[in-house]
């Protein structure tokens, strides 16, 4: 019979895991030049990580694997969000001091708002759930989506544009912002992009390989 570590095991925190996986290869890609590649890993954890918590309210789970989920989401989205995109512009070339400073920093903001959110949770108002903060997950989509300036600017551009993009997200996740929790018919709409930016990737990637 398994022991307690693999019991937490089911198929939402294997999700979970997938994303972490993705992670692991947005590194592996970013260490290789393959930005294009390293960027979709990026996006797809994200979309991963939209959809394990959609899972996990429509699974049956025991107490262990419910508990284990929670705690499991926010370590792999502080690698998936947090030092993965972090990683993924150091290898781009932001690696002068004052880039490096604005990374370090956003890497922290990304650790203490998951820390925060462990203990804060959600705020309820006029019949919606609002995080305080934009939610590290959207690192998922700004920064494949502000990348997307490399397919036609140039290096020095495109770090340009990527520090600032990472002083935005820092800046937005340290606020009061309520940012509403997306349901429903958001799922479709991220989906959808995903799909729009995988194959705008995906031909550039092929172009270069």
């Amino acid at each position: 019979m398994p022991g307690p570590i693999l019991r937490q095991l089911d198929l939402p925190n294997g999700l979970t895991l997938a994303g972490l996986f993705l992670a692991f290869f947005a590194v592996v890609f970013s260490l290789h030049q393959r930005f294009e590649a390293a960027v979709l890993c990026l996006l797809w954890a994200g979309v991963i990580d939209l959809f394990d918590g959609f899972l996990a309210h429509r699974s049956r789970r025991t107490p262990l694997q419910a508990a284990a989920g929670k705690e499991l989401d926010s370590l792999v989205d502080l690698c998936s969000f947090g030092l993965a995109p972090v990683l993924f512009a150091y290898a781009y070339g932001l690696r002068d001091a004052l880039s490096v400073g604005v990374l370090l920093l956003y890497l922290t903001i990304n650790a203490l708002r998951l820390a925060y959110y462990n203990h804060a949770g959600l705020t309820a108002a006029h019949g919606s759930d609002y995080y305080t903060g934009l939610p590290v997950t959207y690192a998922a989509l700004f920064v494949p989506l502000g990348f997307t300036c490399s397919l036609f600017a140039t290096p020095a551009t495109t770090r340009m544009v990527l520090i600032g993009l990472f002083l935005i997200l820092t800046a937005a996740m340290a606020s009061s912002l309520p940012i509403r929790k997306l349901r429903g018919i958001w799922y479709g709409v991220f989906s959808l992009g995903a799909l729009v930016l995988t194959a705008v990737y995906l031909r550039a990637a092929v172009t270069t390989w």
